[in-house]
């Protein structure tokens, strides 16, 4: 062989080398990834192949509840009828926690959660979950509150005047909550805190807001108390979007049980603390609208505090709930090749981020067979 010959072999292989050293180098997938999300590796994609139960997913519901004075009776009138939403719950196999927090924000603790007999939230798991929930909404504070403002009236000869001295406002202070009522801020706090881990990852989230009047009381105009950023409606979206995700974000709804018109205004301006009748005109209630944009902003469902019978609004809130835990979460955004099928038949969805929205009823407990792969698991 000559020199040239030997020249020009020993050119190509460099550019050869050359041209592999600076190829692109494709890594094999970790399959390790797979002993705990059940996929496999294929042609470089995690591929899934496996069924899923739909409307038996998981959903954090908050309860926001008013513990203001006027609020005993609403809090009485509520607890049996949230029996049923409950057990709507328990029907339909959902993993449900129940957590509560309360308007106040004054109080050293804002934004924790109240305790259900010692602990933070309650599940399906807790045989005694109704009476746990029936005791931890009617809420001592606010009870104690009412029985001391009737007290003071009573002691001073029934003169609501009495309420304005100093020593009324000290004593206030000592016996009640604060009587600046903040839901809207009470859930960005839990939000951004997510006290004992109450809000899991890969749940859904409801907020419920029960309420007779509106954030800080509804005097946040004419130069009453201002609407700080954790007051508004809006940031409570962002906050969830951005502290949780947008997968939290997608399937969030909220709720709201508040004064929604002038009839049930009245009604609630008519009320008396303690059964005294010289309180009458003292409570004064104003509509919710600060909680009511949420729902008219199509978050959830609006029911109103003065109904006579919460059963059957309650049941559209609920519904409205497991609604939207109908879904079903995927191991990745844009997952390629998704085939959905119910039966051996395709059934209509949409895809938004990782959840997959179908576009029918699917009753609690219908096997849904799944099908994609995806090239990076998130």
């Amino acid at each position: 062989m000559s020199m040239k010959t030997l020249t020009r072999m020993a050119a190509i292989s460099f550019f050869v080398g050359l041209y592999v050293g600076c190829s692109p180098v494709k890594f094999s997938l970790d399959d390790s990834k797979c002993k705990d999300s059940g996929c496999v590796v294929e042609n470089g994609k995690y591929a899934f192949n496996y069924s899923q139960t739909a409307g038996r997913g998981k959903v954090d519901i908050l309860i926001v509840n008013d513990n203001s004075a006027s609020m005993s009776f609403e809090q009485a009138r509520l607890a049996p009828r949230f029996q049923n939403f409950i057990a709507d719950l328990d029907n339909q196999k959902i993993d449900y926690r129940i957590a509560m927090t309360t308007t106040d924000v004054a109080r050293s603790d804002a934004g924790s959660l109240v305790s259900f007999g010692g602990n933070p939230y309650i599940t399906p798991s807790h045989s005694n979950r109704m009476s746990l929930f029936n005791s931890t909404i009617q809420r001592p504070e606010t009870l104690a509150c009412e029985k001391f403002i009737a007290n003071w009236i009573r002691n001073n000869g029934g003169n609501l005047a009495s309420i304005e001295s100093s020593a009324y406002s000290q004593a206030y202070a000592q016996n009640c909550p604060s009587g600046d009522e903040r839901g809207v801020y009470a859930a960005n706090l839990v939000v951004k805190n997510n006290p004992s881990s109450f809000i899991r990852s890969d749940a859904h989230l409801a907020v419920i807001f029960l309420a007779d009047e509106d954030e800080r009381s509804g005097l946040y105009g004419n130069g009453g108390y201002v609407l700080d950023q954790m007051d508004q409606p809006n940031y409570l979206i962002n906050n969830v979007k951005s502290s949780l995700g947008a997968d939290k974000f997608n399937s969030l709804s909220v709720h709201a049980i508040v004064v929604k018109d002038n009839n049930c205004l009245a009604q609630q301006n008519s009320q008396t603390l303690d059964n005294y009748s010289p309180t009458n005109g003292l409570v004064t209630g104003s509509i919710g609208n600060v909680y009511l944009s949420f729902t008219n902003n199509g978050w959830g469902m609006a029911a109103d505090i003065c109904s006579n019978d919460y059963t059957s609004q309650l049941g559209q809130i609920r519904s409205k709930i497991t609604d939207r835990i109908k879904d079903i979460m995927l191991n990745c955004s844009n997952p390629q090749d998704l085939i959905v099928t119910v039966s051996g038949s395709p059934v209509g969805y949409n895809l938004v981020g990782k959840t997959l929205k179908f576009n029918q009823y699917l009753s609690p407990g219908t096997s849904v067979s799944l099908s994609y792969k995806c090239e990076s698991l998130d």
